[in-house]
């Protein structure tokens, strides 16, 4: 018994030696047989006793550690056999009583027994606690923080999802970099959309033109290549995605693949491109594991196609819907065009938008919108176009859309020969079509060359379809409002037979001498308006408005609805100084009227632009100059009169 525990207070002292302990063990043996070996006494004398230094050290060292970790009781068993033990050895109970009686008796040096764990787990005493690994839930899960104006949708979570595989592609493989290149083959361009490397000289650049780069190789073949040494000669030629010269060294590429049904498509959709440091460090015995990773973005691709294409699709009808609910607060041909140029503005990227619609007081092309992002130097609203020698005209013509990679260099000016249009990059220009006529041309442009695509002028030409449509009723109401001479909902005379009438007062004034003065209305807050009576609601106060105007003007003189919200009174015989006063007069009788509707009572206030004949002016003239007064009189705050 007493061997079996100087082993296994052996086998403790081995099991707790550190490695440290075990060189100055090694070195202290190492040093004894020196010692031994020595003939000259004083260093025989130095090794043994560096020899056994070195022995004593460690042997106190363990001796250290393992006190505070052996247990200084000993069971019972260690010391007293069982009785049933005793038995077996041939000892009757009486011999052990007195044997237990000799052990504890007073010569006998006492025992302490350690008692037995209680069994009550209540009872049991605390173990200590095993320290456990300490982890955050980002360690498992990358938390995005959401940052004001970031974008969202499709899109960018493909964008995200796919830097997240490129990052597990590069640390597996132990690459420098790993990029992901669509293939656009309609542009002939490779298109970045994501990349991961440890180089700060990757190109800043997110398209690049199909080559013979190695990566354009792909592209063209449909093969996968492996670079086992790549030269520092042709390194920029041959990757074409690097600013400086980098320590790489060998290269691999392989295609990515749309699928379709049982197929895949004939030609590549993208490029999965690895570059290492070290030669030879990608071979084939590898490439099954990056055509896993291949199959993961093949499959990504093709859901996130679907979903995109769906969100691609619900926006257009959105857009639609947008326009069509401007159209039912307002019906011009101004709201028309300029829904759709909105609408335009939110699907493809732009700098410039433009539309051009046929003026028929005129008789010519007219552009009647234009949205100029980069304020710089371009068309003009109101400029005639040259219909047989520009593009706009030839698609008006045609009826078929044109799309303009590069604007660089044109056969035919955009619009008109003496056009200042000093930007370049690509157009696109849709002809607005019915079923019937074509009404005009939708023109697109942006300064970067090959931004739009045959799906754009697709999504596009939706929405163009619905504003074509409605450039179509529009003529048609026009055609009835021909016919009539008082407008159905506020009770006063249409536009054509105001104009019909106004030329014939100018002329008269002309011949005989006498002013003709024009004065025109606008109800203020419209939007508002709208917002809290509705359509009907607001056609109600356009009524009421219109029959207050009616009462304040004399047999002969004329007051007719212009446009959606805004009257024109015809004063003949007036000066602009007394048709200010009675403007003056209208106005103040107007914001004091009450309205009552559906158990409502409120007023409105409208803003009035006054211009009478000087100096020859015509009744188009006559026109414009009263629309360009209202304007600044509704820009200055609204409810007051202005004067030409």
């Amino acid at each position: 018994m007493i061997d079996a525990r100087w082993s296994n207070t052996v086998r403790s002292y081995v099991n707790s030696i550190t490695l440290m302990q075990e060189l100055i063990v090694l070195a202290g043996v190492v040093l004894f047989f020196v010692g031994l070996a020595l003939s000259a006494l004083a260093p025989k004398v130095i090794a043994l006793l560096a020899s056994a230094g070195a022995f004593v050290y460690v042997y106190e060292n363990i001796r250290r550690s393992t006190a505070g970790t052996r247990r200084p009781q000993r069971r019972d068993a260690d010391v007293v056999p069982h009785t049933a033990e005793l038995r077996s050895a041939g000892l009757d109970d009486h011999d052990a009583d007195e044997d237990d009686a000799l052990e504890r008796s007073p010569q006998a040096p006492e025992i302490h027994q350690t008692p037995e764990p209680p069994t009550d787990p209540k009872e049991r005493p605390a173990r200590p606690m095993i320290s456990e690994y300490q982890f955050n839930i980002d360690d498992f899960c990358e938390i995005e923080e959401e940052t004001p104006g970031k974008e969202t949708g499709a899109r960018s979570e493909f964008s995200l999802i796919v830097r997240k595989i490129l990052s597990v592609v590069k640390e597996v493989n132990f690459a420098h970099t790993v990029a992901f290149w669509w293939v656009n083959r309609e542009k002939k361009q490779l298109v970045l959309e994501n990349f991961v490397s440890d180089s700060a000289h990757f190109t800043s650049h997110r398209r690049k033109e199909l080559g013979f780069d190695l990566i354009s190789q792909v592209a063209h073949s449909g093969q996968p290549r492996i670079v086992q040494y790549l030269s520092a000669s042709g390194q920029l030629e041959a990757l074409g995605y690097y600013q400086n010269l980098e320590p790489v060294s060998s290269f691999v590429a392989i295609p990515i693949f749309f699928p379709r049904g049982s197929g895949v498509e004939a030609k590549p959709v993208a490029v999965l491109s690895l570059d290492f440091l070290s030669d030879d460090l990608f071979g084939p015995e590898s490439m099954n594991i990056l055509g896993q990773f291949a199959k993961t973005l093949s499959s990504l691709i093709k859901g996130y196609t679907g979903k995109y294409d769906l969100l691609i699709d619900s926006e257009v009808l959105r857009s639609i819907g947008r326009i069509r609910e401007q159209m039912k607060i307002d019906f011009s041909l101004h709201s028309i065009v300029r829904s759709l140029s909105e609408e335009t503005s939110r699907l493809v990227p732009w700098d410039y938008i433009a539309a051009v619609l046929f003026d028929e007081r005129r008789k010519a092309w007219q552009i009647q919108l234009v949205l100029n992002r980069m304020n710089d130097g371009y068309v003009a609203i109101g400029q005639e176009i040259d219909h047989a020698g520009s593009l706009v005209g030839l698609v008006i013509q045609s009826g078929v859309a044109k799309l303009l990679e590069d604007t660089t260099v044109l056969a035919k000016p955009r619009y008109y020969h003496a056009e200042r249009v000093d930007s370049t990059g690509s157009a696109l220009i849709l002809p607005l079509n019915s079923h019937s006529r074509c009404y005009g041309a939708l023109v697109v442009e942006c300064k970067d060359p090959k931004s739009y695509s045959e799906s754009d002028a697709r999504v596009i030409g939706k929405l163009v379809e619905s504003a074509a449509m409605a450039l179509e009723i529009h003529a048609l109401n026009e055609v009835v409002n021909n016919y009539v001479l008082m407008d159905e909902t506020t009770g006063v005379a249409t536009r054509k037979y105001f104009m019909e009438r106004l030329h014939q007062e100018t002329q008269r004034g002309k011949d005989y001498e006498n002013e003709v003065t024009v004065v025109m209305f606008s109800i203020d807050g419209v939007q508002d308006q709208l917002a809290r009576l509705g359509k009907d609601g607001f056609d109600f106060v356009l009524r009421n408005v219109g029959r207050l105007v009616k009462s304040f003007i004399r047999s002969y003189d004329l007051i007719g609805r212009f446009d959606f919200n805004r009257f024109a009174v015809l004063l003949v015989n007036t000066s602009s100084n007394e048709a200010y006063i009675w403007a003056e007069k209208v106005r103040k009788n107007i914001a004091s009227n009450v309205i009552n509707l559906d158990q409502r009572s409120f007023s409105v206030t409208v803003s009035i632009g006054v211009c009478g004949t000087l100096s020859e002016l015509s009744d188009m003239e006559l026109i414009e100059n009263a629309g360009h007064v209202l304007s600044k009189a509704i820009e200055a705050g609204g409810n007051m009169v202005r004067v030409y």
